[in-house]
Parts: C-alpha cells; sequence; structure tokens
C-alpha cells in the first residue's frame, strides 16, 4: 500500500516537472480562501495534513519548475505559506506572494491571511495596514464585514483617529443595516469622528487617510512677530517694491489629485506593484521616501478628473481612493 502511494507521488511529482498536469479553475464563488483546484496542489495538502513531508516537496517542485505569471506557482506558494509548520515561514511566503503575484486572484487571500497573522502576533500597525488594504482592493470580497470592523477597532486602539474615521466610513459600506451586531460595533466610534470632521479644514491640502493628528497655525506667533518690528514711513513704503501675489495658476500646480491604489511597507513591493500597472498602460507610480510606500496613478488638476480616472480603473479590476497631493510629496 505504501508502496503504490510513493509511486502515484513520483508520477504527480514528474507531471508537474513536465507541465502535464492542467490547472483547474473553482467552479465556486471566490470567497476567503478559496480551496485549491489544482489535482497536484490538492495532493499535496493531504499529504501535508497527513504528516507526510512529500507533500511539501511537490509544492517546493511546483515553485522550482514554474514563475509567478503561472497560476500554478501562486497556488503552490499560497498553500506551502497556509500550511506552514511555523507562522514565520507562513508570513514569508504570503509577503512574497504579495510581492511577485500582487494581482493575482490568491494576492486577496494572502493579505488576509498575513493580516490575522500580523495581528496575533501583537503587530497592530502592520495589521490595520494589510486591513485597510485589503478593504480599498477588494470591495467584493465577502471578509469586508468582519475586516472592517476589526480595522476600525485596531486603529482607534492605535489613537490613529482620522484613519479609524476612514475605515469607519468603508464598513458602513460593507456591513448592512440587517446586521445589527457589527453596524453597533462600528458606530460605537462614530462620535470621535464628528469631532474630528469639525477640526479639519475643508482647505487642508493633508488628505484625511495618512493625517492622524490635526493642527492649526501658530497665528499668535506670526502677529507678535509683526508688532514688534518698526512700520516703514510713507516714503519708505513707495519706494519698497511690492511683492507679487502667487498667481492661481501656480497655486494649482502646487497640488494635484492622484488615485491611490495601495500602499506597502516595503519600497521594492511597491516598485513591483508600479511596474506591473505601467506594463498595463497606467501611469503609476510611488509616493514617500518612508514607510508607508504609496502607489498612485495619474496626476489630475481636478478632483472630477481623478474620479473619472477611478472609476476607469475600478472597471479593470483596480481599486483605490481620490487623494490630494502635496506637488514633490
Amino acid at each position: 500500500m505504501r508502496r503504490s502511494v510513493m509511486r502515484r507521488i513520483a508520477l504527480l511529482a514528474a507531471a508537474v516537472l513536465a507541465g502535464g498536469v492542467a490547472h483547474v479553475r473553482a467552479q465556486q464563488p471566490d470567497s476567503a480562501p478559496r480551496p485549491a483546484s489544482d489535482t497536484v496542489i490538492v495532493l499535496a495538502r493531504k499529504l501535508i495534513e497527513e504528516g507526510n513531508p512529500h507533500g511539501r516537496r511537490i509544492l517546493d517542485s511546483v515553485l522550482t519548475a514554474s514563475g509567478p505569471d503561472d497560476a500554478r506557482y501562486v497556488e503552490a506558494l499560497y498553500w506551502r505559506a497556509a500550511t506552514a509548520a511555523a507562522a514565520v515561514d507562513a508570513e514569508r511566503d504570503y509577503r512574497r506572494l504579495l510581492i511577485e503575484a500582487p494581482l493575482s486572484a490568491r494576492a486577496e487571500d494572502a493579505m488576509l491571511q498575513l493580516a490575522q497573522l500580523e495581528q496575533a502576533r501583537g503587530d497592530r500597525r502592520a495589521a490595520s495596514d494589510h486591513m485597510q488594504r485589503f478593504l480599498l482592493t477588494y470591495p467584493d470580497n465577502p471578509a469586508r464585514r468582519r475586516v472592517s470592523v476589526s480595522l476600525v477597532r485596531l486603529l482607534f486602539d492605535q489613537g490613529l483617529v482620522a484613519r479609524g474615521c476612514d475605515a469607519l466610513k468603508l464598513g458602513r459600506d460593507a456591513v448592512p443595516m440587517e446586521n445589527a451586531e457589527l453596524r453597533n460595533q462600528l458606530e460605537f466610534y462614530a462620535p470621535r469622528c464628528v469631532t474630528l470632521e469639525t477640526a479639519v479644514a475643508p482647505s487642508d491640502s493633508a488628505t484625511t487617510s495618512d493625517r492622524d493628528t490635526t493642527t492649526q497655525p501658530m497665528r499668535a506667533e506670526g502677529a507678535a512677530n509683526s508688532a514688534a518690528k518698526p512700520r516703514p514711513s510713507r516714503g519708505e513704503a513707495a519706494a519698497r517694491p511690492r511683492a507679487s501675489a502667487p498667481s492661481a495658476a501656480s497655486a494649482a500646480s502646487a497640488a494635484f489629485y492622484s488615485v491611490q491604489v495601495a500602499a506597502y511597507d516595503s519600497k521594492e513591493a511597491a516598485s513591483r506593484m508600479a511596474r506591473t500597472l505601467v506594463s498595463r498602460g497606467l501611469q503609476a507610480r510611488v509616493d514617500g521616501s518612508v514607510r508607508p510606500f504609496r502607489v498612485r496613478v495619474g496626476k489630475y488638476a481636478t478632483r472630477a478628473d481623478a474620479v473619472k480616472a477611478a472609476a476607469t480603473l475600478k472597471s479593470q479590476g483596480i481599486n483605490g481612493f481620490i487623494t490630494l497631493v502635496k506637488s514633490g510629496s
């Protein structure tokens, strides 16, 4: 019996290396996570669950014989992470999948699993970042309801009120009114957002999602310095050239709108995502010199133009949000 099992494993491993086993797509709708559908991956998982080391060897063989553009490679990498014996190994492969295949169907599963691992080990900042990316990137995933509640709680626990209020808006869209339990958990934080909205001026050029505190200019200090200086005489004032006020055109060029589609802790991951989008004909770039490194598309003079661009991106399966960017940031 054992010899026949070993023979079957050897034959299937050879088929993997030769590319002889076709990938079969799942018949059921997407969920998080979806079960494996490739027969080789299914066998490998079964062997791993039985404690047979040949299961991991099959997954390793798949990864060796294929690349990130192959659906079987993505499946093997995901399930090697999902069945890893140690959390550190699982996290490594989930991160690798997000870097190597950010637009694959398994990316949303990997992002959610990674967030759960980070939350389990107490890294609330990393977990909330991945949860927020999950909500913004995968609007149709059924896990959005519980993820949105977890994200709101994590952000407010960290004192990130502005980001928490943004997540609250996403949560209200994700959780239906009839789900009273989850809605009540979300609305618990609503009063803190009312206070924030009255404190933030509409002309503030920083985006709500990137701002965690609100500062007001120190007008009193400027007034004191102005009062301390002697006022020039009329003759001096007439002789002194007047400084020209900045034109409307130069003021407009100081900031622009963009569509943010992702944010990464790693610049390498952000750059890879941007290159993938550029290869699809999009004007993508990486903004920021420190984490999080934001992947943004386009530079638009008006918010209306950015909204149209975001709608076009959504029709292509790419979700994002509008952000007002200061020139040079």
